[in-house]
């Protein structure tokens, strides 16, 4: 071992018997690793939330949509169809009659929401945004079977078949079978200049959409293109194709392409929309996010790297006579400076391992779904782990074993009468369980204060040894506590648009703030360093 990383381990390890490693240290190599650990997993919540909503997007929309900026209809649109299906990359094009209409249920006696119809043909949008796999029902638009058994049961003209988005259904509060109309629009009834009479169309709702995307599920209902090309007395045309690639991310470079292949004439003024610019705004707010989560996490280590720096200047000043006896027998400034920048950049890349360790393992948890085991074990190992650590610290098997006949009944009872006679249908009364919790609780904070007590009084070996599995403990107390994050539990699904807090770890990233954070650290040895290699070897001896 080289002589400058032999003198800075025996800094770093306390001569002392308080502790294996300074109080300091592990304090600064904490802060470090909680930093690392918090900006990983933070940011993996992030591109989980933008990857999660991308595929979302992907699974639902058009990657290109083509119109005319007047909002005017195609002429021709078959033949521009397939002119843009020759297009390279171009996997399929779907046409749609898009537009807002009123609607309100049979029975109802005014207009109950606005909504937006799709006119499609299922097998052809299917191709583009899949559209069945999201419907629950039929998508028949011109079942006959349903369509007359709606006739009948309700003596009304029906126009066709429509599928509802869920969550719209629920607040129309209509299901498979019943009635909706549509106000198609206001005609004059001759009576008066000014009198108008809405237009409606009755249509039997036959099933509904569920993309688990509030835009789709809250306001938007499709019916079959035709019906749509009548009602709305456009002929032959659509006012939207609606294009899928086969990479979406070149959807802002296809657009001229799709534009020139379609063939308009002069007249006509086409333009396109990528699913990037749709959702444009919730994109550039999750970057800006990411941005400023990484920006306020790298402050977190950069505090925690000038408690390095002030732990070093505190053990700069602790050893100055050694720095003096070393710098005597023959130690140059660069020696003495080596020795604390290893030091400080040891503590850097402990707290560095330990925060990506815990960060990867939480974002693990956070994505597994697996069945956790009750947090109740958690505290028996832990009672467990601290008596035994006491025993072997007092050399008195004999205490441990009587304080482990007290612990191990007292919890396993509590746990049974926690959770297993309530899975009976066991009636407890709420004081017993309160004091069941109490005794727990305390017997806990006893083996946790005891497990701290004992700590100096062990050896090197046990240490070391104890160390590992309190790792392992701490490791078995979080896969115990920590599961996957339902939103649909919190009510938040609808805002986030799924129903399971999403993690995706950014493997590049994750390297990323590894050399972040060692940089950091290591760049805040340097003072402290340059101040030890400075002491002059008389002064530093002087008073000793």
């Amino acid at each position: 071992m080289k002589f400058e990383w032999f003198v800075a381990s025996r800094y770093l390890l306390s001569r002392r018997k308080q502790s294996f490693i300074s109080v300091i240290s592990i304090i600064s190599i904490a802060g470090v690793g909680l930093g690392v650990a918090t900006v990983i997993l933070v940011i993996a919540v992030l591109d989980g939330v933008e990857h999660g909503l991308k595929e979302r997007f992907l699974a639902n929309d058009a990657h290109v949509i083509l119109r005319l900026i007047d909002n005017g209809y195609f002429k021709n649109y078959q033949d521009k169809i397939e002119a843009i299906k020759k297009v390279e990359g171009v996997v399929a094009a779907s046409p749609v009659v898009y537009s807002q209409l009123a609607v309100f249920r049979e029975g109802a006696e005014q207009i109950e929401d606005v909504i937006i119809i799709k006119g499609i043909e299922p097998e052809v949008e299917d191709k583009v945004t899949g559209f069945t796999k999201f419907v629950n029902g039929s998508y028949d638009f011109q079942n006959d079977d349903l369509i007359d058994k709606a006739r009948f049961l309700n003596d009304e003209t029906i126009t066709g078949g429509i599928v509802l988005g869920s969550r719209l259904a629920k607040r129309l509060i209509v299901n498979k079978g019943d009635i909706l109309r549509l106000v198609v629009k206001l005609v004059n009834d001759g009576t008066t200049v000014d009198a108008f009479t809405p237009l409606i169309r009755n249509f039997v709702v036959i099933g509904f959409y569920e993309s688990e995307l509030a835009v789709y599920d809250n306001r938007t209902a499709f019916i079959h293109l035709e019906t749509a090309q009548k009602i709305y007395q456009v002929g032959d045309k659509v006012n939207f194709i609606l294009i899928r690639l086969e990479d979406a991310e070149l959807a802002p470079k296809m657009g001229e392409k799709i534009e020139a292949a379609a063939d308009f004439d002069f007249l006509e003024m086409p333009g396109t929309t990528t699913w990037l610019e749709t959702h444009a705004p919730l994109f550039t707010a999750l970057k800006l996010e990411k941005i400023a989560t990484v920006i306020i996490e790298a402050l977190i280590i950069l505090v925690a790297a000038f408690n390095i720096a002030s732990t070093l200047i505190m053990t700069v000043m602790e050893k100055t006579r050694d720095v003096g006896m070393l710098r005597t027998l023959g130690a140059s400034r660069g020696h003495i400076m080596s020795i604390f920048m290893i030091k400080g950049s040891v503590i850097g890349m402990l707290g560095t391992i330990v925060g990506t360790t815990l960060g990867l393992y939480m974002c693990w948890l956070l994505s597994t779904n697996v069945v956790r085991p009750s947090p109740w074990y958690a505290v028996e190992v832990i009672g467990i782990v601290s008596l035994y650590q006491v025993a072997i610290a007092s050399r008195r098997i004999d205490i441990a074993g009587i304080l482990l006949l007290i612990f191990v009944p007292i919890q396993s009872i509590g746990w049974l009468v926690l959770k297993v006679l309530p899975a009976m249908s066991w009636q407890i009364p709420s004081v017993i369980l309160l004091l069941i919790k109490g005794i727990g609780i305390g017997l806990l904070i006893f083996s946790i204060f005891a497990m701290i007590k004992s700590w100096s009084k062990l050896s090197s070996k046990w240490k070391l040894t104890f160390l590992l599995f309190w790792t392992i403990v701490f490791g078995f107390v979080l896969f115990s506590i920590v599961e996957p994050i339902s939103l649909e539990k919190l009510g938040l699904s609808a805002i986030y648009q799924m129903n399971q807090l999403p993690i995706k770890v950014n493997w590049f990233f994750v390297g990323f703030i590894n050399v972040l954070s060692f940089a950091i650290c290591w760049f805040a040895t340097i003072y402290p360093a340059w101040q030890a290699s400075n002491l002059k070897p008389i002064e530093a001896l002087q008073y000793e």
